[in-house]
């Protein structure tokens, strides 16, 4: 009987072990991740996981978002196990790994106002001498520091929003996104008027990268069942509707 119930104990814990939730998270990048300081994030690729990875037994623990420079020190000191967005040479951070799938390629665009002189960009160099909005934290590309724009850094959370705010105002000519949904998606909702103009840039590798603190048995599992929902196009045909305010656009 003893050994009996010892064995019980023993699977109890070895399932309390397994069943722990991944604490994932990340930094505002709409609509992929939206939400506020303090609140568990929310957008699409938590509606995704949670509708394609979650059930097949992957418990996910949804933080906060935060800035971009704290997400990476959450990753590295392991209060963060997975960061769901990263980008270029992100998956060379100390203390992390990068998954080897990646779930979304995209085009680097300028948002500018309806009634902006700028029509097309053929080369980096027409961006000399505008004001351009974007993201502090992140290196730009050497084209683009190059370009002789001028660089308006935020630091908020919201930046994306923020720098919309900056385009309506007026207080600068452009404003720089990674990829074509978000300025599409924050646009249609604050009613924001804007042209979207893709920059003569190769596409962005987006992917996922990982603490090597977090627990290796979870991580795996989080893995292997992720990089089978994402395959092919479902996740960027769930994005696009996301992003034109379809199914599964939060209120």
């Amino acid at each position: 009987m003893l050994r009996l119930l010892s064995a019980l104990l023993l699977a109890a814990a070895c399932a309390g072990a397994v069943a722990a939730p991944l604490r994932v998270g990340g930094f505002v990048v709409t609509p992929l991740i939206v939400g506020e300081p303090g609140k568990p994030l929310r957008g699409a690729l938590r509606d995704f996981l949670e509708r394609d990875v979650v059930p097949a037994g992957v418990p996910l623990q949804w933080m906060p978002p935060t800035t971009v420079p704290d997400s990476l020190e959450s990753l590295q000191d392991g209060s963060l196990d997975v960061l769901l967005i990263a980008t270029g040479e992100a998956g060379r951070l100390p203390g992390t790994a990068a998954f080897d799938w990646t779930y979304l390629h995209t085009r680097p665009h300028l948002a500018v106002r309806s009634d902006s002189p700028l029509q097309a960009v053929q080369s980096l160099d027409q961006l000399a001498g505008l004001d351009i909005g974007w993201l502090a934290g992140p290196t730009l590309s050497p084209g683009l520091m190059k370009s002789g724009a001028r660089w308006h850094l935020v630091k908020v959370p919201d930046w994306q929003a923020e720098n919309l705010r900056r385009l309506q105002a007026g207080t600068i000519d452009a404003a720089y996104f990674e990829n074509e949904y978000s300025p599409r998606y924050l646009a249609l909702s604050a009613s924001i008027p804007v042209r979207l103009i893709r920059l003569p840039m190769p596409p962005r590798a987006v992917f996922m990268i990982y603490s090597l603190k977090a627990d290796k048995a979870a991580v795996a599992r989080f893995d292997r069942v992720a990089k089978a929902a994402f395959a092919g196009r479902r996740f960027r045909d769930f994005l696009e509707r996301y992003a034109a305010g379809g199914p599964g656009r939060p209120r």
